[in-house]
């Protein structure tokens, strides 16, 4: 068996659930618009939990690496 690139298996894997897409919508029982309409609420929901969670992120007290990291007493010789 032959080794796949990263790449080459990031390819396949696209092309079999753009594959199971297809095929998917095309057995729906459902019609075209239903499934636009689904489709659009659940993005909509998804939005709304990636915003929540961005604005939750924004909240925490993160450091600033700068001010973190100058204690270490690196020179830029030794990040060569």
């Amino acid at each position: 068996m032959s080794k796949h690139s990263t790449s080459e298996l990031f390819l396949i894997a696209s092309a079999a659930f753009l594959g199971g897409l297809l095929i998917s919508a095309f057995t729906n029982p459902k019609t075209g618009a239903e499934n636009r309409k689904w489709f659009s609420d659940s993005t909509d929901e998804f939005q709304q939990k990636v915003r929540k969670t961005g604005k939750e992120m924004k909240k925490k007290n993160f450091p600033d690496l700068y001010e973190a990291t100058e204690d270490l007493g690196l020179t830029e010789e030794d990040l060569l």
